[in-house]
């Protein structure tokens, strides 16, 4: 290789070089709160497939646990749709996730050409919120550019949700998915500290043996 080229060639090296220094975007604050150490990604999914078991009828008249919950599966679709946090996870599985985030929205009236991020931050206001006692607030998240009955109405549709059975699918299926890339040793090398535990953590099936 002549020295021109390899002087042509070398901002090329070094924004490669760059890209692999610059860390991923931090994921949302709903996946990283589900755990406090070890995996909160993998953590948050095992959270978000035991609300949504059974038709997701344990959020039955609690709309901060079905507020939370929802923005967590939008947040995890975004990851596993478009971050690709997991790249061996099964393909069908981003068809699954986006069903499950289509079904909730639908049953939320969310609209469902919303952007997920500003989605999952307004659902996560709402269940703070409620959790603090003021609903007033939780109402004033709820824009109608966001979620079409606005406000009060769809307070009340957190409460009484209705059968999600694509969400427990969905989020089961995830759940299996994560358990077989643990069994089969999928996480070596395959991401930072937030999908996969910290440095050094040993694991069992979700994290059970931190």
């Amino acid at each position: 290789m002549t020295l021109r080229r390899a002087l042509l060639l070398m901002p090329v090296a070094l924004g490669a070089c760059e890209e692999l220094r610059t860390p991923a975007a931090a994921p949302p604050a709903v996946l990283t709160s589900a755990s406090s150490a070890g995996a909160p990604l993998r953590a948050a999914v095992a959270a978000t497939a035991a609300a949504f078991a059974g038709q997701g009828a344990a959020l039955t008249d609690r709309p901060a646990d079905a507020a939370l919950a929802i923005a967590r599966l939008e947040a995890l679709e975004m990851e596993v749709a478009n971050r690709r946090a997991w790249p061996e996870l099964s393909p069908s599985l981003a068809t699954a996730m986006r069903t499950a985030r289509n079904e909730t929205r639908a049953a939320l009236g969310a609209a469902q050409q919303a952007p997920g991020p500003e989605v999952v931050r307004a659902l996560a206001t709402v269940s703070s919120r409620l959790r603090a006692g003021d609903r007033a607030g939780a109402a004033a998240a709820l824009p109608r550019s966001l979620f079409e009955p606005g406000g009060e109405a769809t307070l009340d549709r957190l409460g009484a949700l209705g059968p999600l059975p694509a969400a427990e699918q969905a989020t089961a299926a995830l759940l299996r998915d994560v358990r077989r890339l643990d069994l089969d040793g999928g996480w070596a090398g395959a991401g930072n500290w937030w999908q996969t535990g910290a440095p050094g953590t040993i694991t069992d099936g979700l994290g059970a043996g931190y």
